[in-house]
């Protein structure tokens, strides 16, 4: 029989590489919603970047022409420097506070997160990059790295595919991170194996079908689920540190 737990990874990989493809962004949440709905989120956080991993890979595949590499250099320099301080920021926060936080970013990160970062060279893309892992690395999200892209003369298949390859980069570091500190990936290869075949099927999907979905009303669903997700992981942290 099949692991519960397999099954809502596997959907929610599914998802969000869908979502990724069709519209730049907005997977992360997803997948960090369905992750900690089935693991505790010291164990959810590590295990998202080989989660999400095939999806970035196929996202670099299908809009590799599209990459603007002086911006994803920069990025990857900057984020081995913040996920080796979010590595060992995140193993020395406990779990109840580390939900409550989870929670609070991603409410903040839905609800208001149209603000913009200054962009212009490649010494910007460095600092983005070492903040945006050092957060994303504790918490599983960053909020940085988008709105700087956003922020730029990219066009949409750019910004598809820029945002994918920064992404991979940052977390080839973190796997090798979480490694280097015990967490053992290969305990939960089931997980891994279901949203590899659902990351790649989805953004085969999600590229194909972005012209017939209705972006508003997708996003308007997915706000709100994405909310009562992160208002459980708010509420499971105040009840455990109360």
């Amino acid at each position: 029989m099949i692991d519960l737990s397999v099954i809502i990874v596997t959907f929610g990989s599914l998802a969000a590489a869908f979502v990724n493809a069709a519209f730049a962004t907005g997977g992360v949440y997803i997948l960090l919603a369905s992750g900690s709905a089935v693991f505790p989120m010291t164990i959810a956080v590590p295990l998202m970047p080989l989660l999400a991993f095939a999806s970035l890979t196929s996202r670099v595949f299908f809009f590799w022409k599209h990459i603007a590499w002086h911006i994803v250099i920069p990025v990857f320099i900057g984020s081995s420097v913040g996920v080796f301080l979010g590595v060992n920021t995140f193993i020395m926060i406990p779990e109840a506070l580390l939900s409550l936080i989870i929670g609070c970013l991603l409410l903040v990160l839905i609800w208001f997160g149209n603000f913009k970062l200054p962009t212009g060279s490649s010494k910007v893309f460095v600092l983005v990059g070492a903040v945006h892992s050092f957060v994303a690395t504790i918490f599983g999200v960053g909020a940085f790295l988008q709105p700087a892209i956003l922020r730029t003369e990219l066009v949409k298949l750019q910004v598809t595919g820029t945002l994918a390859a920064c992404m991979l980069s940052m977390d080839i570091f973190k796997i090798i991170g979480f490694s280097s500190f015990g967490f053992n990936y290969l305990s939960y290869l089931p997980h891994i194996i279901g949203a590899t075949v659902a990351g790649f099927f989805g953004t085969w999907l999600g590229k194909r079908v972005t012209q017939k979905v209705s972006e508003i009303t997708f996003r308007q669903v997915f706000k709100w689920l994405v909310t009562l997700m992160a208002l459980r992981l708010v509420f499971n942290g105040l009840y455990e540190l109360m």
